[in-house]
């Protein structure tokens, strides 16, 4: 396996991406950690929204690495910890990065939803210098020495830096910054995107001839789509038993919800599009 994907980059850097609305106590963990042995680079961003921003490379963040590890703070404006979380381990291409719970909060609560949550650790925020510099050393010990990442395919970097090389298909940049499907034809000749596909013979040949060619990439994008529908669907139900239960904090679906319908509109039209260039190939290959 090549080298660089060893930490998802090609320079070995140790990439930590550190969400928390405490510049100071960001400050203190820059400091500290000019003194690690390992080449890396530390990544700040206020909030969980911020945060989803940077991993999906979306606003301001287009250009930005995938982190190595992400050092998430419990109680923030916005989008808190705990929910940032549960986008993060929903999401396919993310939830193999590592995310430690780092947070002034104790409560039992917490530390139980964030590891319910898949959350890989969960760590008190030191209260003085000397106990930053430990947890600083024990991130470096065992995180940059000792743990084993996902290599190839399975490393998020590889896969995002695969999708942006494409550029048309769903969870690039390029479509992210797409406005949102009008209703119109994807392309002129076009299949619609609406029921009707399911019911349009084309269609369904050139789907059939998707298949029958063992088209990688017409799979990927169909699982790609399935994944984000039930991704959705969780989503929604999740919200339906916060508002039975009579959750107070129920609204914080929302922005999520939000996201993942995002998300699925991409993948849904990422695949129509490939199967409508099944479909006007559709002629040539019935020659």
């Amino acid at each position: 396996m090549d080298d660089r994907f060893a930490r998802g980059n090609p320079n070995n850097i140790f990439h930590i991406l550190v969400v928390d609305d405490d510049p100071a106590a960001a400050c203190v963990l820059r400091e500290v950690m000019k003194n690690l042995q390992h080449r890396h680079e530390l990544h700040f961003v206020l909030d969980g929204s911020d945060a989803l921003d940077f991993l999906h490379r979306t606003g301001g963040y287009r250009d930005v690495p995938f982190p190595d590890l992400i050092l998430l703070d419990v109680n923030m404006p916005r989008l808190g910890g705990l929910d940032t979380l549960s986008a993060i381990k929903n999401d396919p291409q993310l939830r193999v990065i590592p995310v430690i719970m780092l947070s002034t909060s104790r409560s039992p609560n917490d530390v139980r939803k964030s590891y319910m949550a898949h959350a890989n650790g969960y760590v008190q925020k030191p209260t003085s210098l000397d106990s930053t510099v430990k947890l600083v050393a024990a991130i470096e010990s065992f995180w940059m020495n000792f743990a084993l990442f996902p290599t190839g395919e399975e490393r998020p970097s590889q896969l995002r830096q695969q999708d942006d090389s494409k550029g048309d298909i769903p969870g690039s940049s390029a479509v992210a910054s797409t406005p949102a499907h009008t209703g119109k034809p994807i392309a002129p000749g076009s299949v619609e995107a609406s029921s009707t596909m399911r019911n349009d013979r084309s269609s369904g040949s050139a789907v059939i001839s998707a298949r029958k060619s063992g088209c990688e990439e017409h799979n990927r994008l169909l699982d790609e789509f399935g994944m984000a529908v039930r991704e959705l669907i969780d989503l929604h139900e999740q919200q339906f038993v916060a508002i039975v239960e009579d959750d107070a904090e129920c609204h914080r679906f929302d922005l999520l919800i939000h996201m993942a319908n995002e998300k699925k509109q991409r993948a849904k039209y990422g695949y129509l599009r490939h199967v409508d260039e099944h479909l006007r190939r559709l002629p040539e290959m019935t020659r």
